[in-house]
Parts: C-alpha cells; structure tokens; sequence
C-alpha cells in the first residue's frame, strides 16, 4: 500500500520541496535529479515515484513505465549508449533509500560507474524456479 508522503523519507522530501536536488526532469508520476552526494560517474542519475512506494512491489506500474522512458530518455540525451540501470530492492540488496527508485550509471570507460565482475556467478539449473514463476503469472510453459 502507497503511502502519500512520509515526513522523513528523503525522496518525499524532494517531491515536496524541502530538498534542493539538481532535477533534470519532471512527468505526472516521476522526477529525475541528478546523484550529486554518490555519483559513480559523471551523468549518474536517480528517477523516482512521486508518489511514495517502499519498494518496487508497492510502486505504480504506470510510474514505472514512466521511469524506464525517462532513463532512456536522458541516457540519449547524455550522448551515452553504454549505461547500467540499477534498483536495489530491500535492505540485503543494497537499498538504504527505502522509497523506490532506478539509477541511471553512465558508463564512459570500463573503470567508471558501475563495475560489474563477470565470471563471478556460478551455472545453475533454473527449471524449477522457471516454472514457479510462470505459476505465480498464472501461466504455463
């Protein structure tokens, strides 16, 4: 369940005015800024909800699908076609913000932004999670 606006959420604080960020962009449902405090790169940016949503599962999908169009969006707009889109959902994925929200990591070298280390996964049969996740669409192979 949405919850308007919390007193304390920082990005609530945005919608509101009450935090001076470097906005780049503004829809019904989203804003974007720019990440001046964490920046992994130059153009790392944040878009998120207006609406307050603790995670990903609470957030509006129309939102959402706003956010996804922003990020292209500004990653064309940055002149960038090499980027990460990161969302951290919950404490043990990372996220320290709990109100949902993408980042946008432009890549301008292998060393800058987001590092991703291959090989460092491991092979795994995903049948069975394939099919408990079709179940849970409510859907078959």
């Amino acid at each position: 369940m949405s919850i308007p606006f919390p007193a304390d959420c920082l990005l609530c604080r945005i919608v509101r005015g009450e935090l001076a960020v470097e906005r780049i962009v503004e829809t019904g449902h989203a804003i974007g800024f720019m990440n001046e405090r964490e920046a992994l790169s130059r153009g790392h940016s944040v878009f998120f909800p207006k609406r307050h949503a603790p995670s990903l599962h609470e957030a509006d999908d129309a939102a959402l699908a706003e956010i996804l169009v922003l990020v292209k969006k500004v990653a064309r707009a940055l002149g960038v076609e090499t980027y990460n889109v990161l969302q951290n959902n919950g404490a043990i994925a990372g996220q320290t913000v709990f109100h949902a929200h993408v980042h946008l990591i432009p890549k301008w070298s292998e060393s800058e932004g987001l590092v991703y280390e291959r090989g460092r996964g491991r092979q795994m049969d995903q049948k069975e999670t394939a099919e408990r996740i079709r179940a849970g669409l409510g859907r078959s192979r």
